[in-house]
């Protein structure tokens, strides 16, 4: 009888047996490497994410640009960014802003259809004198991303109390309403950058306000005079559409506080004008005193800001200066008459700055 041996095989010697795994010392390297590649790639994941948001603002800015053209196109003028209060048949009204009128432009027509420019409010007044808001469902429903800047972090609603004439129609009694990040330039203080004020300001409740930007403004003189009124068509921006801001940036706080003093921030949100005379809040409306994305102590002491009524983030406001701002690293995106949109750094030439804002100034506009 055979018995089959199994051949054992012997390890050389000095050779060590086979082992499972990893050391503690090998996993802790790979974890490092990791680590260091990881850290190496999150900025360029990060600069890129707001590459496309940046990408994503100018092409807002560049759709409210064309509208603002077709607007013109149809109306021979711009779209006005104030207009006064009004007396209806159902009380005192305040009119819709330019970024409801130019809903038609930007495919919008079902929200514009919906709402009420007749007989009707944009803001919802809570005084007895104060008309109803028939427009209030598609306030309180609709949003519309394209007034958004996606690298904005501030709020994107604001909720109001509705007035009585606007609940006896049907309304809840607040309604909330959609905040844009976006603002017109209806002017400057200074005239081409120098500390000389502008003739056509005038001191409104809280700040100064001019009328010199390249959107319609109307302004009740504090004599107490009648609203005046101006079209506002491209001829009259005699320094030339590409030398001139249409609109700009709002989609970062006014200081390092988080005060939100967006021009829209107010009661009717960005579907109201406000009331259109030097005490209001002038919704939409910028006069830009500094430079961009500057906050501080000397800003709200220079621009009057610290003596209004002004309240933070959820409250409301009664001032009439905004200044562009952006979330977007360095410098902050605007749309120019002319139709294009420019990304302009924070430590551009302050005297240019400000003569981009004026319509006719007559400042000979250098690089920008």
């Amino acid at each position: 009888m055979f018995i089959r041996q199994t051949a054992r095989r012997t390890r050389p010697v000095g050779v060590d047996a086979p082992r499972d795994g990893f050391t503690l010392i090998e996993l802790l390297v790979v974890i490092a490497i990791i680590a260091v590649l990881v850290a190496l790639l999150l900025p360029a994941v990060q600069q890129a994410r707001e590459a496309a948001r940046r990408t994503s603002c100018k092409n807002n800015l560049k759709q409210m640009a064309l509208a603002a053209h077709n607007y013109h196109d149809v109306n021979r003028q711009l779209p006005p960014a104030v207009l006064p209060q009004v007396s209806n048949s159902s009380g005192w009204a305040r009119s819709a802003s330019w970024m409801a009128r130019i809903l038609p432009y930007i495919e919008e027509t079902t929200t514009y259809d919906a709402l009420a420019f007749e007989d009707s409010t944009f803001d919802n007044h809570p005084a007895s004198w104060a008309g109803p808001n028939r427009s209030w469902e598609a306030h309180n429903e609709t949003r519309i991303a394209l007034f958004w800047c996606p690298s904005s972090t501030l709020t994107q609603t604001f909720t109001y109390e509705t007035n009585a004439a606007t609940q006896a129609i049907g309304a809840p009694e607040t309604i909330e309403v959609q905040i844009s990040d976006y603002a017109a330039n209806a002017g400057c203080r200074f005239t081409g950058g120098t500390t000389t004020d502008h003739p056509s300001r005038i001191f409104g409740w809280g700040n100064s306000i001019a009328d010199n930007g390249p959107m319609s403004v109307f302004l009740r003189q504090i004599t107490g005079a009648p609203f005046e009124g101006v079209s506002m068509p491209f001829a009259r921006i005699t320094d030339g559409t590409s030398n001139t801001i249409l609109f700009g940036e709002q989609s970062a706080p006014f200081n390092d506080e988080g005060w939100d003093y967006r021009a829209s921030f107010a009661r009717g949100g960005m579907w109201s004008c406000g009331t259109g005379d030097h005490s209001s809040m002038l919704t939409n409306y910028v006069v830009t005193e500094f430079e961009i994305n500057y906050a501080g102590p000397a800003w709200q002491a220079a621009s009057g800001l610290d003596n209004a009524t002004l309240a933070k983030n959820g409250g409301e406001r009664s001032y009439n200066s905004t200044a562009f701002r952006s979330n977007h690293p360095g410098g902050a995106q605007f749309a120019l008459a002319d139709g294009s949109v420019r990304f302009m750094s924070e430590n551009i030439n302050f005297e240019t700055y400000t003569a981009l804002m004026d319509r006719s100034d007559g400042t000979v506009v250098g690089e920008f």
